[in-house]
Protein backbone atom coordinates (compact mmCIF):
# COMPACT_ATOMS: atom_id res chain seq x y z
CA UNK A 1 0.00 0.00 0.00
CA UNK A 2 1.39 3.19 -1.12
CA UNK A 3 1.58 6.62 1.29
CA UNK A 4 -1.49 7.94 -1.11
CA UNK A 5 -3.71 5.04 -0.07
CA UNK A 6 -2.45 5.18 3.06
CA UNK A 7 -3.79 8.80 3.88
CA UNK A 8 -7.13 8.33 1.81
CA UNK A 9 -7.20 5.10 4.19
CA UNK A 10 -7.11 7.37 7.57
CA UNK A 11 -8.99 10.57 5.80
CA UNK A 12 -12.11 9.48 7.44
CA UNK A 13 -10.45 9.85 10.84
CA UNK A 14 -8.96 13.48 9.78
CA UNK A 15 -12.27 14.55 8.28
CA UNK A 16 -14.65 13.68 11.37
CA UNK A 17 -14.77 13.59 15.27
CA UNK A 18 -13.93 9.94 16.65
CA UNK A 19 -15.52 8.82 19.78
CA UNK A 20 -13.39 5.64 21.68
CA UNK A 21 -15.34 4.49 24.81
CA UNK A 22 -12.71 3.32 27.41
CA UNK A 23 -13.62 0.39 29.34
CA UNK A 24 -12.60 0.22 33.58
CA UNK A 25 -11.90 -3.34 32.92
CA UNK A 26 -11.02 -5.74 30.29
CA UNK A 27 -13.65 -6.67 27.63
CA UNK A 28 -11.82 -8.68 25.17
CA UNK A 29 -13.85 -11.67 25.56
CA UNK A 30 -17.08 -10.01 24.44
CA UNK A 31 -15.34 -9.56 20.93
CA UNK A 32 -13.30 -12.63 20.54
CA UNK A 33 -13.62 -16.53 21.88
CA UNK A 34 -11.11 -17.41 24.98
CA UNK A 35 -10.40 -17.64 27.89
CA UNK A 36 -7.83 -16.08 30.29
CA UNK A 37 -5.57 -18.84 31.27
CA UNK A 38 -3.39 -18.83 34.43
CA UNK A 39 0.33 -20.19 35.08
CA UNK A 40 3.40 -20.39 37.03
CA UNK A 41 4.34 -17.06 35.30
CA UNK A 42 0.99 -15.48 35.55
CA UNK A 43 -2.40 -14.82 33.56
CA UNK A 44 -3.05 -14.34 29.52
CA UNK A 45 -5.94 -14.69 26.99
CA UNK A 46 -6.18 -18.07 24.68
CA UNK A 47 -8.15 -18.06 21.91
CA UNK A 48 -8.33 -21.41 19.84
CA UNK A 49 -10.44 -22.40 16.74
CA UNK A 50 -10.01 -25.91 15.02
CA UNK A 51 -11.29 -25.89 11.06
CA UNK A 52 -11.69 -29.12 9.85
CA UNK A 53 -9.36 -30.35 7.40
CA UNK A 54 -11.43 -30.00 4.42
CA UNK A 55 -10.97 -26.10 4.75
CA UNK A 56 -9.94 -24.61 1.55
CA UNK A 57 -7.88 -21.56 1.22
CA UNK A 58 -9.03 -20.06 -1.98
CA UNK A 59 -8.20 -22.71 -4.40
CA UNK A 60 -5.91 -25.16 -2.08
CA UNK A 61 -7.64 -27.25 0.84
CA UNK A 62 -5.64 -26.85 3.49
CA UNK A 63 -4.99 -30.79 4.11
CA UNK A 64 -2.84 -30.79 0.70
CA UNK A 65 -0.17 -30.71 3.37
CA UNK A 66 -1.02 -34.03 4.69
CA UNK A 67 -1.15 -36.03 0.76
CA UNK A 68 2.54 -34.64 0.62
CA UNK A 69 5.27 -37.21 1.21
CA UNK A 70 7.45 -35.30 3.48
CA UNK A 71 10.07 -36.12 2.50
CA UNK A 72 9.88 -33.77 -0.58
CA UNK A 73 10.54 -31.14 2.08
CA UNK A 74 14.48 -31.71 1.39
CA UNK A 75 13.52 -30.34 -1.85
CA UNK A 76 11.87 -27.03 -0.58
CA UNK A 77 13.93 -26.00 1.72
CA UNK A 78 16.99 -27.03 -0.36
CA UNK A 79 18.45 -28.65 2.82
CA UNK A 80 19.70 -32.74 2.67
CA UNK A 81 19.74 -32.67 6.23
CA UNK A 82 16.17 -31.70 6.83
CA UNK A 83 14.32 -34.21 8.37
CA UNK A 84 11.30 -35.96 7.49
CA UNK A 85 8.29 -34.19 8.79
CA UNK A 86 6.13 -35.88 11.30
CA UNK A 87 2.88 -33.17 10.62
CA UNK A 88 1.78 -34.14 14.39
CA UNK A 89 4.72 -32.44 15.35
CA UNK A 90 5.12 -29.34 12.69
CA UNK A 91 4.31 -25.41 13.96
CA UNK A 92 3.34 -23.28 11.84
CA UNK A 93 3.73 -19.90 13.49
CA UNK A 94 3.24 -16.34 12.95
CA UNK A 95 3.01 -13.35 15.15
CA UNK A 96 1.38 -9.67 15.58
CA UNK A 97 3.98 -7.24 16.66
CA UNK A 98 4.51 -3.83 18.46
CA UNK A 99 6.76 -2.41 15.46
CA UNK A 100 8.82 -4.12 12.45
CA UNK A 101 11.96 -2.11 13.61
CA UNK A 102 13.05 -4.94 15.93
CA UNK A 103 14.91 -4.46 18.38
CA UNK A 104 14.25 -4.98 22.72
CA UNK A 105 11.25 -2.63 22.26
CA UNK A 106 9.45 -4.70 19.63
CA UNK A 107 7.42 -6.65 21.34
CA UNK A 108 5.27 -9.65 20.07
CA UNK A 109 1.39 -9.45 21.44
CA UNK A 110 0.25 -12.18 19.81
CA UNK A 111 1.51 -15.16 18.80
CA UNK A 112 -0.92 -17.69 16.44
CA UNK A 113 0.35 -21.28 16.38
CA UNK A 114 -1.29 -23.70 13.99
CA UNK A 115 -0.97 -27.40 13.80
CA UNK A 116 -2.78 -30.55 12.60
CA UNK A 117 -4.36 -32.77 15.26
CA UNK A 118 -7.29 -35.80 14.85
CA UNK A 119 -9.65 -34.33 12.39
CA UNK A 120 -9.05 -30.89 11.79
CA UNK A 121 -6.64 -28.05 12.39
CA UNK A 122 -6.28 -26.19 15.53
CA UNK A 123 -5.32 -22.45 15.76
CA UNK A 124 -4.58 -21.36 19.29
CA UNK A 125 -3.37 -17.44 19.55
CA UNK A 126 -1.53 -16.30 23.16
CA UNK A 127 -2.15 -12.67 24.03
CA UNK A 128 -1.20 -10.49 25.93
CA UNK A 129 -3.76 -8.22 27.59
CA UNK A 130 -0.69 -5.55 29.11
CA UNK A 131 3.02 -5.85 29.37
CA UNK A 132 3.59 -7.63 32.46
CA UNK A 133 1.78 -10.90 30.80
CA UNK A 134 4.69 -11.36 28.16
CA UNK A 135 6.46 -14.04 30.35
CA UNK A 136 3.13 -15.56 30.47
CA UNK A 137 2.34 -15.97 27.09
CA UNK A 138 6.32 -16.92 25.97
CA UNK A 139 6.16 -19.76 29.08
CA UNK A 140 2.62 -21.12 27.20
CA UNK A 141 4.78 -20.57 23.53
CA UNK A 142 8.17 -22.50 25.24
CA UNK A 143 5.84 -24.98 26.33
CA UNK A 144 4.54 -25.72 23.07
CA UNK A 145 7.71 -25.97 20.98
CA UNK A 146 9.05 -28.33 23.30
CA UNK A 147 7.73 -31.17 21.20
CA UNK A 148 8.04 -29.32 18.02
CA UNK A 149 10.01 -30.76 15.21
CA UNK A 150 9.59 -28.90 12.55
CA UNK A 151 8.58 -24.79 12.48
CA UNK A 152 6.51 -23.49 9.17
CA UNK A 153 6.64 -19.65 8.70
CA UNK A 154 6.74 -16.50 6.33
CA UNK A 155 9.77 -14.78 6.93
CA UNK A 156 9.95 -16.44 10.45
CA UNK A 157 13.55 -16.47 10.20
CA UNK A 158 14.52 -13.00 9.20
CA UNK A 159 11.67 -11.63 11.65
CA UNK A 160 9.23 -13.44 13.99
CA UNK A 161 11.39 -16.06 15.40
CA UNK A 162 14.38 -13.92 15.37
CA UNK A 163 12.15 -11.63 17.56
CA UNK A 164 10.81 -14.43 19.96
CA UNK A 165 14.37 -15.30 20.31
CA UNK A 166 15.17 -12.13 21.93
CA UNK A 167 12.09 -12.11 24.04
CA UNK A 168 12.97 -15.27 25.49
CA UNK A 169 16.54 -14.16 26.09
CA UNK A 170 14.79 -10.42 27.96
CA UNK A 171 12.72 -13.04 29.93
CA UNK A 172 15.47 -15.30 31.37
CA UNK A 173 14.07 -18.15 29.39
CA UNK A 174 15.83 -20.43 27.14
CA UNK A 175 14.98 -20.42 23.45
CA UNK A 176 13.34 -23.86 22.70
CA UNK A 177 13.44 -23.61 19.23
CA UNK A 178 17.17 -22.71 18.80
CA UNK A 179 18.20 -26.01 17.15
CA UNK A 180 14.03 -26.82 15.47
CA UNK A 181 14.08 -27.26 11.82
CA UNK A 182 12.72 -24.04 10.04
CA UNK A 183 10.27 -24.08 7.03
CA UNK A 184 10.21 -20.39 5.61
CA UNK A 185 8.28 -20.76 2.85
CA UNK A 186 9.20 -17.00 1.89
CA UNK A 187 12.57 -18.71 0.04
CA UNK A 188 10.75 -21.39 -1.94
CA UNK A 189 7.88 -18.73 -2.73
CA UNK A 190 10.44 -16.13 -4.21
CA UNK A 191 12.06 -18.94 -6.35
CA UNK A 192 9.32 -20.22 -7.95
CA UNK A 193 6.81 -17.18 -8.40
CA UNK A 194 8.51 -14.33 -8.03
CA UNK A 195 9.67 -13.99 -11.61
CA UNK A 196 6.32 -13.96 -12.84
CA UNK A 197 4.38 -11.98 -9.88
CA UNK A 198 6.81 -9.50 -8.66
CA UNK A 199 5.33 -8.91 -4.77
CA UNK A 200 5.58 -12.02 -2.87
CA UNK A 201 3.88 -10.55 0.25
CA UNK A 202 2.09 -13.09 2.11
CA UNK A 203 -1.17 -11.39 0.97
CA UNK A 204 -0.40 -11.06 -2.85
CA UNK A 205 0.57 -14.87 -2.89
CA UNK A 206 -2.88 -15.39 -1.11
CA UNK A 207 -4.20 -13.41 -4.09
CA UNK A 208 -2.43 -14.17 -7.04
CA UNK A 209 -1.20 -18.28 -6.22
CA UNK A 210 -3.66 -19.58 -4.09
CA UNK A 211 -6.80 -17.55 -4.98
CA UNK A 212 -7.71 -16.18 -1.84
CA UNK A 213 -8.73 -12.99 -1.51
CA UNK A 214 -9.16 -11.30 2.49
CA UNK A 215 -12.53 -9.33 3.16
CA UNK A 216 -12.22 -6.48 5.60
CA UNK A 217 -8.91 -7.61 6.63
CA UNK A 218 -6.83 -5.34 8.49
CA UNK A 219 -3.55 -3.39 7.00
CA UNK A 220 -0.56 -4.92 8.43
CA UNK A 221 1.10 -1.46 8.79
CA UNK A 222 -2.27 -0.53 11.29
CA UNK A 223 -1.91 -3.95 13.72
CA UNK A 224 0.59 -1.84 16.19
CA UNK A 225 -1.48 1.28 16.20
CA UNK A 226 -4.60 -0.49 17.27
CA UNK A 227 -2.80 -3.12 19.93
CA UNK A 228 -1.48 0.64 21.43
CA UNK A 229 -5.31 1.90 21.54
CA UNK A 230 -6.37 -1.70 23.14
CA UNK A 231 -3.56 -0.75 25.98
CA UNK A 232 -5.42 2.43 26.58
CA UNK A 233 -8.95 1.98 26.41
CA UNK A 234 -8.79 -1.92 27.31
CA UNK A 235 -11.42 -1.97 24.32
CA UNK A 236 -11.56 -5.31 23.17
CA UNK A 237 -13.85 -4.13 19.52
CA UNK A 238 -11.07 -3.44 17.03
CA UNK A 239 -8.75 -6.41 18.17
CA UNK A 240 -11.21 -9.19 16.62
CA UNK A 241 -9.82 -8.03 13.38
CA UNK A 242 -6.28 -8.36 14.53
CA UNK A 243 -7.31 -12.00 15.51
CA UNK A 244 -8.57 -12.66 12.24
CA UNK A 245 -5.67 -11.13 10.28
CA UNK A 246 -3.48 -13.79 12.03
CA UNK A 247 -5.36 -17.09 11.67
CA UNK A 248 -5.56 -16.29 7.91
CA UNK A 249 -2.25 -15.64 7.97
CA UNK A 250 -1.59 -19.23 9.86
CA UNK A 251 -4.62 -20.90 7.57
CA UNK A 252 -2.38 -19.39 4.75
CA UNK A 253 0.68 -20.86 6.00
CA UNK A 254 -0.38 -24.45 6.12
CA UNK A 255 -1.80 -24.15 2.23
CA UNK A 256 0.87 -22.67 1.13
CA UNK A 257 3.15 -25.36 2.24
CA UNK A 258 1.27 -28.31 0.75
CA UNK A 259 0.79 -26.20 -2.82
CA UNK A 260 5.02 -25.91 -2.95
CA UNK A 261 5.30 -29.49 -1.34
CA UNK A 262 3.25 -31.10 -4.18
CA UNK A 263 4.54 -28.76 -6.95
CA UNK A 264 7.98 -30.31 -6.16
CA UNK A 265 6.27 -33.85 -6.14
CA UNK A 266 4.85 -33.36 -9.15
CA UNK A 267 5.56 -30.16 -11.17
CA UNK A 268 4.05 -30.42 -14.38
CA UNK A 269 0.46 -31.34 -13.10
CA UNK A 270 0.76 -28.59 -10.32
CA UNK A 271 2.50 -25.64 -12.37
CA UNK A 272 1.10 -24.45 -15.81
CA UNK A 273 2.76 -21.20 -16.37
CA UNK A 274 5.85 -21.32 -18.64
CA UNK A 275 7.42 -18.89 -15.91
CA UNK A 276 6.58 -21.17 -12.98
CA UNK A 277 7.94 -23.91 -14.66
CA UNK A 278 11.28 -22.34 -15.76
CA UNK A 279 11.90 -20.80 -12.11
CA UNK A 280 11.30 -24.32 -10.84
CA UNK A 281 13.85 -25.65 -13.50
CA UNK A 282 15.90 -23.53 -12.24
CA UNK A 283 15.65 -24.22 -8.30
CA UNK A 284 15.91 -27.90 -9.56
CA UNK A 285 19.48 -26.93 -11.41
CA UNK A 286 20.80 -25.48 -9.01
CA UNK A 287 20.10 -28.34 -6.69
CA UNK A 288 21.81 -30.81 -9.04
CA UNK A 289 18.08 -32.72 -9.61
CA UNK A 290 19.55 -32.00 -13.36
CA UNK A 291 16.61 -34.63 -14.68
CA UNK A 292 14.00 -32.89 -12.68
CA UNK A 293 15.46 -29.24 -14.18
CA UNK A 294 15.84 -30.86 -17.87
CA UNK A 295 11.88 -31.93 -17.86
CA UNK A 296 11.00 -28.23 -16.35
CA UNK A 297 12.50 -25.98 -18.62
CA UNK A 298 11.56 -28.33 -22.02
CA UNK A 299 8.20 -27.55 -20.88
CA UNK A 300 8.43 -24.10 -20.35
CA UNK A 301 10.00 -24.15 -23.67
CA UNK A 302 7.19 -25.68 -24.67
CA UNK A 303 4.46 -23.69 -22.96
CA UNK A 304 6.08 -20.11 -23.80
CA UNK A 305 4.98 -17.87 -26.24
CA UNK A 306 6.70 -15.12 -25.09
CA UNK A 307 9.87 -14.72 -27.25
CA UNK A 308 12.19 -13.21 -24.78
CA UNK A 309 11.43 -15.67 -22.19
CA UNK A 310 11.62 -18.85 -24.59
CA UNK A 311 14.72 -17.26 -25.74
CA UNK A 312 15.97 -17.01 -21.76
CA UNK A 313 14.28 -20.15 -21.40
CA UNK A 314 16.49 -21.73 -24.43
CA UNK A 315 19.44 -20.73 -23.48
CA UNK A 316 19.46 -21.87 -19.91
CA UNK A 317 18.56 -25.81 -21.47
CA UNK A 318 21.34 -25.34 -23.33
CA UNK A 319 24.13 -24.00 -20.65
CA UNK A 320 22.72 -27.28 -18.79
CA UNK A 321 23.07 -29.66 -21.00
CA UNK A 322 26.56 -28.33 -21.73
CA UNK A 323 27.41 -28.53 -18.09
CA UNK A 324 26.06 -32.49 -18.09
CA UNK A 325 28.37 -33.24 -21.07
CA UNK A 326 25.43 -33.83 -23.14
CA UNK A 327 27.04 -32.53 -26.17
CA UNK A 328 24.50 -33.70 -28.41
CA UNK A 329 21.76 -32.26 -27.06
CA UNK A 330 23.51 -28.89 -26.26
CA UNK A 331 24.73 -28.82 -30.10
CA UNK A 332 21.14 -28.74 -31.28
CA UNK A 333 20.00 -26.41 -28.83
CA UNK A 334 22.66 -23.74 -30.05
CA UNK A 335 21.90 -24.72 -34.14
CA UNK A 336 18.44 -24.23 -33.19
CA UNK A 337 18.98 -20.35 -32.06
CA UNK A 338 21.19 -19.83 -34.87
CA UNK A 339 18.39 -20.71 -37.30
CA UNK A 340 16.21 -18.82 -35.38
CA UNK A 341 18.63 -15.74 -34.86
CA UNK A 342 18.10 -15.91 -30.87
CA UNK A 343 20.16 -15.34 -28.47
CA UNK A 344 23.14 -13.15 -29.90
CA UNK A 345 26.53 -14.80 -30.08
CA UNK A 346 26.18 -16.33 -27.61
CA UNK A 347 25.35 -19.92 -29.96
CA UNK A 348 28.01 -19.39 -32.02
CA UNK A 349 30.69 -18.88 -29.72
CA UNK A 350 29.16 -22.00 -28.13
CA UNK A 351 29.21 -23.89 -31.13
CA UNK A 352 33.03 -22.86 -31.86
CA UNK A 353 34.20 -24.07 -28.48
CA UNK A 354 32.48 -27.51 -29.14
CA UNK A 355 33.80 -27.72 -32.50
CA UNK A 356 37.28 -26.47 -31.12
CA UNK A 357 37.54 -28.22 -28.03
CA UNK A 358 35.54 -31.28 -28.44
CA UNK A 359 35.69 -32.45 -31.87
CA UNK A 360 39.06 -30.69 -32.83
CA UNK A 361 37.58 -29.83 -36.20
CA UNK A 362 39.01 -26.09 -36.76
CA UNK A 363 37.13 -25.71 -40.09
CA UNK A 364 34.09 -25.81 -38.63
CA UNK A 365 34.99 -23.83 -35.86
CA UNK A 366 36.31 -21.06 -38.24
CA UNK A 367 33.17 -21.19 -40.58
CA UNK A 368 30.79 -20.51 -37.07
CA UNK A 369 33.05 -17.90 -36.22
CA UNK A 370 33.24 -15.68 -39.82
CA UNK A 371 29.23 -16.46 -39.76
CA UNK A 372 28.67 -14.56 -36.36
CA UNK A 373 31.46 -11.89 -37.16
CA UNK A 374 29.38 -11.65 -40.35
CA UNK A 375 26.05 -11.28 -38.20
CA UNK A 376 27.79 -8.45 -35.85
CA UNK A 377 28.70 -6.71 -39.21
CA UNK A 378 24.93 -7.06 -40.48
CA UNK A 379 23.49 -5.76 -37.13
CA UNK A 380 25.76 -2.73 -37.27
CA UNK A 381 24.84 -1.51 -40.69
CA UNK A 382 20.97 -2.22 -39.80
CA UNK A 383 21.08 -0.66 -36.65
CA UNK A 384 23.93 1.86 -36.12
CA UNK A 385 23.03 2.44 -32.99
CA UNK A 386 24.02 -0.91 -31.51
CA UNK A 387 27.58 -1.17 -30.78
CA UNK A 388 29.64 -4.73 -30.48
CA UNK A 389 32.99 -4.07 -30.20
CA UNK A 390 33.80 -5.84 -27.53
CA UNK A 391 31.89 -9.02 -29.15
CA UNK A 392 33.71 -8.64 -32.25
CA UNK A 393 37.18 -8.41 -30.44
CA UNK A 394 36.56 -11.68 -28.62
CA UNK A 395 35.73 -13.30 -31.98
CA UNK A 396 38.21 -11.93 -33.70
CA UNK A 397 40.51 -13.03 -30.93
CA UNK A 398 38.99 -16.55 -31.43
CA UNK A 399 39.06 -16.35 -35.04
CA UNK A 400 42.98 -15.99 -35.14
CA UNK A 401 43.53 -19.09 -32.56
CA UNK A 402 41.73 -21.33 -34.58
CA UNK A 403 43.48 -20.12 -38.07
CA UNK A 404 46.89 -20.69 -36.08
CA UNK A 405 45.82 -24.32 -34.95
CA UNK A 406 44.20 -25.07 -38.53
CA UNK A 407 47.74 -23.75 -39.97
CA UNK A 408 49.65 -26.59 -36.94
CA UNK A 409 47.50 -29.26 -38.00
CA UNK A 410 48.53 -29.33 -41.90
CA UNK A 411 51.89 -29.55 -41.11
Amino acid sequence: MGLKDKLKYFEKDFTRPRTISVSHENDIDLYIKGEEISGDFGEYFLSSKIYPTSTRHGKISINAVLETDPAVFRLVTRDEKFPDIDLSRTLFIDTETTGLAGGTGTVAFLIGIGYFIDGGFRIDQYFMRDYHEEAAILKAVKDKFEDCQVIVSYNGKCYDMNLLASRFTLSRMKNPAVDTPHLDLLFPVRRLWRRRIGDCSLSNVEKTILGFERENDIPGFLIPSIYFEYLRTKNGRSLASVFQHNRWDIIALAALAGLTGQIHEAPLEKLSHPVDLYSLGRTFESMSQSESAIVCLKEAIRRSNDPEDNEEMVCTLGILFKRLERWDEALEIWQSMVERSVGGILPYEEIAKYYEHRKRNYPQAVEIVNRALKRIRVTEELHPEYHHAVERQDLEYRLARLIRKLEESKK
